[in-house]
């Protein structure tokens, strides 16, 4: 759908090899600055500091991964969103001086689509059941939620209007996809590696089904609401609604994501590496 937009939300950014004789004021520093007291994990990464400021802008740093052997330097983490970099500059500044260097291990991807839900039809190409909870559908489990291919798909004005933002004009649906490649990626790189989501899901914006039976529809119906997956019809009834849905709109993930991905990434390459590369190497 051309004009649905592509956006980033929740980054997680990964330094090698900083020093503890680093890491151990600098902690300090921030728990002064910002009022917030470090705790310890009890998996994942050791330690860890918390900031949020106004309602939403956050910014979190872990360090020291537990299965990172005893060591004077240990992998550091922050996850944040990444218009709110910006605000964190001087703690992205000493990072970069600190650290050998800066990989992009995860984000979210969201596509907003200017359709209402009901029209939207999502399918998992891969076998992944939806569950529909609250009006969002999901595709994983809630301990998924940082793995790769992870997906939600909600009405975003709902949303908005929920946590008393700002009022949005006409219909939104959001899709969000986290994106989470097999090997990590040079952050000042990230431009040259946009997503692809089409081989884990297929994404329709139904604007006529009157050609399908009543029976059909029922069962379109059914997969929206997450009571049916695709696996679940015979392979006649499949074929047909595949038929179908190839009449409709498509939404091409991996054509936006072409499309928008460097005007989306640009930004926060330049804010955590001061460059940004968009030459592959070989």
């Amino acid at each position: 759908m051309s004009n649905t937009k592509l956006s980033i939300d929740r980054i997680v950014i990964e330094y090698r090899d900083v020093y503890w004789s680093f890491f151990n004021p600098f902690k300090q520093s921030i728990c002064d600055y910002y009022g917030i007291k470090e705790y310890i994990g009890k998996t994942g990464f050791k330690y860890h500091l918390h900031i949020r400021e106004c309602s939403d802008r956050y910014f979190h740093i872990s360090y020291q991964p537990y299965h990172e052997p005893k060591s004077m330097k240990h992998t550091l983490r922050i996850e944040t969103h990444p218009d709110h970099l910006e605000y964190f500059q001087p703690i992205l500044d000493g990072l970069k001086a600190n650290a050998s260097t800066i990989w992009f291990v995860r984000c979210d991807v969201a596509f907003d689509i200017p359709c209402p839900m009901n029209q939207v039809f999502t399918a998992s190409r891969t076998g992944r059941r939806m569950n529909l909870y609250e009006g969002t559908r999901y595709y994983g489990k809630k301990s998924q939620r940082q793995q790769a291919g992870y997906c939600r798909v909600y009405d975003k004005c709902k949303e908005q209007k929920e946590r008393k933002k700002k009022k949005m004009a006409g219909a939104l649906t959001r899709v969000e996809i986290v994106y989470k490649p097999e090997e990590k990626i040079p952050m000042d790189s990230l431009v040259q590696f946009p997503p692809t989501f089409n081989n884990l899901y297929s994404c329709f914006i139904l604007t006529d089904v009157t050609p399908l039976k009543p029976e059909k529809r029922a069962m379109v119906l059914a997969v929206q609401q997450g009571l049916m997956t695709m696996d679940d019809f015979t392979s006649h009834h499949r074929r047909t609604i595949q038929k179908l849905l190839e009449s409709q709109e498509t939404v091409d993930f991996d054509q936006i994501a072409q499309e928008q991905w460097e005007e989306n990434v640009i930004v926060p390459c330049a804010l955590l590496c001061g460059t940004v590369s968009r030459v592959k190497a070989g």
